[in-house]
């Protein structure tokens, strides 16, 4: 998918920006956590993975939060009623600059030393469904707890070129608010629906945490 680099130092380092870490607390209610927030659990430090949220009755809510250990021991799924908060770990950001992925890992640039640097794919935020999403020199965020990389995260938005898109919507297309939406292909070779007057060529801005089309971009 994509090409490997020459003339980049690569180092494999758990973590080479330990001596800029540091962790600290913040209170978030449920409703407010993101995929990829890391929090605190039980004495425990945890990634969360996946969220959803359900409605009950007399119009109480509460949510399901799909959550990996930092250690990689193991995985749990946890309940929160709407209302309750949870203690979110801030933790000290590194931006990288994505180079290529191999079938295990992430190859990432740190432009201030350009160093290369692998990450597993396991801790890659969005897994199997982000990766054709990746851009060549897209910016790429690792946070780290104390010497070990825990999430790897693209950013929230990215803008794309539609390289394939039927000419007019489609059956079996869905309808949004009166819209009719038609799938198309994109340069990174992400398939996203898009509203029926997007045509090849276009260039436009895609939310990379739901993966759906928001704007033309300008």
């Amino acid at each position: 998918m994509f090409a490997k680099r020459l003339g980049v130092h690569r180092r494999r380092l758990l973590n080479p920006f330990a001596p800029h870490i540091s962790r600290r607390y913040l209170q978030v209610p449920v409703n407010q956590v993101k995929r990829g927030a890391v929090i605190e659990l039980r004495d425990r430090i945890w990634v969360v993975n996946t969220y959803t949220h359900h409605t009950q009755g007399r119009g109480g809510a509460h949510y399901k939060f799909d959550l990996r250990d930092v250690t990689g021991s193991g995985k749990t799924l946890e309940r929160f009623n709407s209302g309750q908060t949870v203690e979110v770990v801030e933790l000290d950001t590194k931006e990288l600059q994505f180079l290529y992925l191999d079938d295990q890992e992430l190859h990432l640039l740190d432009n201030d030393t350009f160093e290369e640097h692998a990450f597993p794919l396991g801790i890659f935020n969005g897994g199997d469904k982000a990766i054709p999403f990746l851009q060549d020199g897209m910016r790429i965020e690792v946070d780290f707890h104390e010497t070990k990389p825990v999430v790897v995260k693209m950013p929230e938005r990215g803008t794309y070129t539609v390289i394939d898109t039927p000419p007019v919507a489609s059956s079996g297309t869905n309808e949004s608010k009166g819209t009719m939406f038609k799938n198309a292909t994109l340069d990174s070779g992400a398939h996203v629906m898009v509203p029926e007057f997007v045509n090849i060529g276009d260039k436009i801005v895609v939310d990379l945490g739901e993966y759906r089309y928001v704007t033309r971009a300008k």
